[in-house]
């Protein structure tokens, strides 16, 4: 899991995303599909490079990193959310991911790494999930 986008003179574009992606860039490519209706922008930190806030008026939905192959997708869940995902049964492999989050002030946070399609399958449906939950 090596992070790629450390130096700020390069930021993120397709062409760049799907040289580094590699095989996970389709699963980026249907991500950014899926929140078509959600803001996008690229920040840069020196903790963790460049990373995509994917957010709507109120309040981000995930934030994604790109490493070498893959990538992170990061988020807070409300407590309300939290019940709900654990009460779905189309969750059940990430459930104990659901119930260890960590709680903040934000909420409880919840990194994926998205490697192959078996595990980008089951983060498409959480996010899926999220976005309905939060209309």
């Amino acid at each position: 899991m090596t992070k790629t986008y450390l130096d700020k003179s390069i930021k993120p574009s397709n062409e760049n995303l799907e040289k580094n992606l590699t095989l996970t860039f389709q699963f980026y490519t249907d991500l950014n599909n899926l929140t078509k209706n959600f803001k996008k922008e690229w920040n840069f930190s020196k903790s963790s490079g460049w990373m995509q806030k994917v957010y709507d008026n109120k309040k981000a939905l995930y934030y994604l990193i790109p490493l070498q192959d893959s990538f992170k997708i990061s988020l807070t869940i409300r407590e309300v959310e939290k019940k709900n995902f654990i009460k779905n049964v189309e969750l059940k492999e990430i459930y104990k991911q659901i119930i260890d989050a960590k709680k903040y002030s934000e909420g409880f946070a919840i990194q994926f790494v998205i490697t192959n399609l078996t595990t980008f399958t089951i983060v498409r449906k959480f996010i899926e999930l999220l976005i309905e939950g939060r209309k």
